[in-house]
């Protein structure tokens, strides 16, 4: 396993009196992206990275920023987002929709002892259940205004979609994927409409889970790969076949083990339409393995 896992890329965009801060790891780590929502007066984070490495350098760029964090949401139930937020942000009040909290009392520590086996010290030693159940609503930070939605039968069971309607952002997470290759369900309808609603609305920006901020062209890009995987699937018995295509299709996306993890469950005899989860979490050394 290599020492070095690289250096997590930031992004700064100013909207408002608003500042948006994207940390996103490197594409070797499944380019996660974390936010953080800065205002003159307080700090909202939005999830905590993968590996325990990059969540310890996430907290680090949090706390230089030298403001108290009033919100952290935990987007979904998927490692690759609160395992982070579980080796650096566990004195942290964290906010999450039930599903999701429901979701880590039953399988968070199962799901952490799995990759721990794997990956050692990168994955961290506890679970961190969220406290707060993050509604459906409206919620004002600061004098910034969030409307709180939880969106169901997506790629996950429940995911946060939070707005800030006066400044043009939606945190959108693992409903977009920016510049990298997409993590596929049979749920490809659903996650599809959902591209239309996003890029329908008056947002034009757009904080994806995986990959640098995204706007309404990157939209129109996802649903183009949604729409092609999903027609390519009919009819296709071999999933290495399957994930080879896609990437023939969309060469420049990153990250093409993200299809490792995601495309076995598509061809599992018990991948009945409507479901087809794995969940997110292989670390690349170096090369691109198939299956998790």
């Amino acid at each position: 396993m290599p020492e070095d896992f690289g250096t997590p890329a930031t992004a700064v965009l100013e909207r408002d009196g608003l500042r948006v801060h994207t940390f996103t790891a490197p594409a070797t780590v499944l380019a996660n992206s974390t936010h953080v929502l800065e205002t003159p007066s307080a700090l909202v984070v939005v999830d905590g990275q993968f590996i325990a490495p990059h969540a310890a350098a996430f907290r680090r760029y949090v706390d230089a920023l030298g403001k108290p964090i009033a919100r952290m949401y935990l987007s979904h139930a998927h490692v690759d987002h609160w395992f982070g937020i579980a080796a650096a942000f566990a004195d942290v009040d964290v906010w999450a929709a039930e599903a999701t909290i429901a979701a880590l009392r039953r399988d968070g520590e199962a799901e952490r002892a799995a990759r721990a086996a794997q990956y050692g010290p990168l994955v961290p030693s506890q679970v961190v259940v969220p406290r707060h159940v993050a509604e459906p609503g409206v919620d004002t930070v600061d004098g910034v205004k969030h409307e709180i939605e939880v969106v169901t039968g997506a790629e996950c069971d429940a995911q946060l979609l939070i707005t800030l309607p006066d400044h043009g952002v939606t945190v959108a997470q693992d409903l977009v994927y920016s510049g990298t290759h997409v993590y596929l369900t049979r749920r490809m309808d659903r996650s599809l409409a959902l591209l239309e609603s996003l890029a329908g609305s008056a947002s034009d920006v757009f904080l994806a889970g995986h990959g640098p901020v995204a706007d309404r062209a990157e939209l129109r890009r996802n649903a183009d790969y949604l729409g092609y995987a999903r027609d390519r699937l009919t009819g296709v018995s071999d999933p290495h076949a399957y994930r080879d295509a896609l990437v023939a299709a969309f060469p420049d996306r990153a990250c093409p083990q993200l299809l490792d993890i995601c495309v076995p469950s598509l061809f599992a005899d018990s991948a009945a339409p409507g479901t087809g989860h794995t969940e997110h979490g292989h670390i690349e050394h170096g090369h691109t393995e198939h299956g998790e």
